[in-house]
């Protein structure tokens, strides 16, 4: 078994993947490939993650912003918008959510696979060429929609007007 185990070690050094983390025994090698191919899945997992609007709801409101391409003018002018109040984004709980036709979709930066963003595409009932903004709230429900990119203020105000949200500042204050 030592001998076995020297050998996986010197082919890992060969591969430049240095020394592998410890070896448990093993009757075969098939639990080796096994181990390969689950540590490569859990790589690509890390890459892109399924997103699921259930895991935000009560924590967090979401802006998805469906977008043909990143290239698109309304896409990028609301990302602009996105950036010029990060202080007011925080404090009402909002994720952005990315949903683009081309290219790739995120949430809050990290990327989401792309059965995720058909299933949001399907949900929402926004075609793979089309520009929207739709608010999520809290309780997971649509709040407010546009065909084009929406002011950070009105957002907020729309915010501001549900219960839950006046809820969160009388308990701040």
């Amino acid at each position: 078994m030592q001998s076995l185990s020297m050998l996986f070690a010197l082919s890992g050094l060969l591969q430049g993947q240095g020394y592998p983390q410890p070896l448990t025994p093993m009757i075969d090698g098939l639990n080796l490939a096994y181990s390969l191919h689950s540590e490569a899945t859990s790589v690509t997992s890390k890459a892109e993650h399924q997103f699921e609007l259930s895991d935000y709801q009560w924590q967090h409101r979401l802006v998805l912003v469906f977008a043909p391409s990143n290239d698109s003018p309304d896409y990028q002018q609301q990302m602009q918008t996105w950036q010029a109040d990060t202080t007011g984004i925080s404090d009402r709980n909002l994720k952005l959510v990315e949903v683009l036709g081309t290219g790739e979709s995120r949430v809050d930066s990290e990327p989401i696979s792309p059965a995720s963003v058909a299933g949001l595409r399907q949900q929402f009932g926004v075609p793979v060429d089309q520009f929207s903004v739709i608010l999520v709230g809290k309780d997971g429900t649509e709040k407010q929609r546009s065909q084009s990119p929406v002011d950070l203020a009105l957002l907020f105000r729309t915010i501001d007007a549900m219960p839950m949200r006046q809820q969160e500042m009388r308990s701040r204050y």
